[in-house]
């Protein structure tokens, strides 16, 4: 059964759970931190010893010694609770799209590894994942969670080789690939029993994405060759000049 949800907002109060430096926040942001990691600790413990279906909202307050208001504010339902760190990821993944200092891939590459680097224990990830999978009420949000990150970073893509992106065939395919690939190395960290190195799988995937799909102007001349001289001409793939 689905739980309540906030009526009062569209999108949760957001403070990122990344276990970061507090000093470095507005006492009113450290605060609002605190309070999300406690319930998102809360809320994974409770969940391992009696069940998603069977821990409520209120179980999560009671124990959290919170109020349900105050845990709807902060994460806007208990699916969202559930996939905080997948929330969270996707917030500091648009954080790093919106520096426009580096070229997108390398922006990619910097999320990457610093995802990789801020990761809970492996205990707790594995336990996520295997609420993950024990949950289909879960897998619906988490399977929007990744779309959004695949279509903002194939915009990004786009917009950064001056094409449009409704019909940047080029910019959805890395953004399918990189998104796809960071999910399936992932999974086969956990596999590994958490003994491989994440970053480094990660930044494998950016490389054979690389090698595989060639530049824009390789996949297009491709295209071309495979079309003929009038093929598809909505597949816009090489940047404007």
């Amino acid at each position: 059964m689905v739980e309540s949800r906030n009526p009062q907002a569209s999108r949760p109060e957001h403070a990122s759970t990344s276990r970061g430096p507090l000093g470095e926040l507005p006492l009113r942001a450290r605060k609002q931190k605190r309070a999300r990691l406690h319930a998102i600790d809360v809320a994974s413990r409770l969940f391992g010893e009696r069940g998603y279906d069977s821990t409520s909202l209120e179980d999560i307050a009671h124990e959290a010694e919170m109020s349900v208001s105050s845990i709807l504010r902060y994460f806007g339902s208990k699916e969202r609770l559930a996939l905080a760190h997948h929330v969270d990821r996707l917030e500091n993944f648009r954080a790093h799209l919106a520096d426009e200092s580096a070229p997108v891939l390398q922006r990619w590459r910097g999320f990457i590894v610093e995802q990789a680097a801020s990761l809970r224990s492996f205990d707790s990830c594995r336990q996520e994942r295997e609420l993950i999978r024990s949950v289909p009420a879960l897998l619906r949000p988490l399977s929007r969670i990744q779309l959004d990150q695949q279509g903002e970073l194939s915009t990004a893509f786009s917009r950064e080789a001056g094409v449009d992106p409704g019909g940047d065939v080029y910019g959805r395919l890395l953004a399918a690939l990189l998104v796809a690939g960071n999910e399936a190395v992932y999974l086969q960290w956990l596999w590994a029993d958490g003994k491989r190195d994440l970053a480094q799988m990660c930044l494998e995937v950016v490389d054979f994405a690389e090698v595989r799909l060639g530049s824009r102007d390789d996949a297009a001349e491709d295209i071309t060759a495979m079309s003929g001289v009038d093929g598809p001409r909505t597949l816009d793939l090489r940047p404007a000049h």
